[in-house]
């Protein structure tokens, strides 16, 4: 009598799944100089991070005082320009509207609180501008400003034009500089009205000649072009 039929399939599946099963060979210990040197740096460099771990964690703990202090300063900074730009936004809207005290009184209060903020050092500007005190002109003459520092250096050549300081105020436009102060061709302008105006002809044609050569298009070589004529 036959076996039923089904033993013969489990058989057939156990000789599949021998089949299917796949032999992992486990690797047999690598024993060779290159292993062994590779292994001995491992420990040296393991060895050297334990050795200075104390100094490691100094350096990080350095870095992190550094980096907050210096997140510190900048939102120090940032409050007191926040604080500057109030008071000196009042000072505008008084000055559009015609209150030239009331502006004059703010700008003095942003310059004298908070002169280290832009906003403090424009305040600054506009008061000894408005309020003919040179003295804050000349606080901003030595700031690190690309726009304010040429602009106060010329408005003090022109506070010493107005005292009867011609040579010191010619002294002053002569030293602003073609390549760092944008007001050089105005300072020009200035040495050339003065010139004229104390018959040194000779002189006035020099500092003219330089600006309608090199500013051609300016407004002071138009304005001096037609004082000239």
């Amino acid at each position: 009598m036959k076996k039923p039929p089904y033993k013969s399939y489990g058989r057939d599946k156990k000789k599949k799944k021998a089949k299917i099963e796949k032999h992992i060979d486990i690797p047999a210990p690598v024993d060779t100089p290159e292993a062994e040197m590779m292994v001995d740096d491992v420990y040296k460099v393991v060895a050297f991070f334990q050795e200075h771990a104390s100094k490691f964690v100094a350096v990080l703990a350095a870095l992190v005082i550094l980096g907050g202090s210096y997140f510190g300063y900048k939102w120090y900074k940032n409050s007191l320009e926040m604080k500057a730009a109030s008071i000196f936004d009042r000072g505008m809207i008084a000055l559009e509207n015609g209150n030239e005290k009331e502006a004059e009184k703010y700008f003095k209060e942003a310059a004298d609180k908070y002169f280290s903020a832009p906003s403090g050092k424009a305040g600054a500007f506009l008061y000894g501008k408005l309020a003919n005190d040179v003295s804050y002109i000349k606080k901003l003459e030595g700031v690190k400003s690309f726009t304010l520092s040429p602009a106060a250096k010329l408005e003090d050549g022109i506070f010493m034009m107005k005292d009867g300081k011609g040579e010191m105020a010619v002294q002053k436009f002569a030293s602003l500089s073609r390549d760092k102060d944008w007001t050089y061709p105005a300072g020009l302008y200035y040495l050339t009205i003065y010139y004229l105006s104390n018959g040194k002809k000779d002189k006035a044609k020099e500092t003219y000649d330089i600006l309608s050569g090199d500013y051609k298009n300016s407004f002071y070589t138009a304005v001096l072009g037609e004082v000239i004529q």
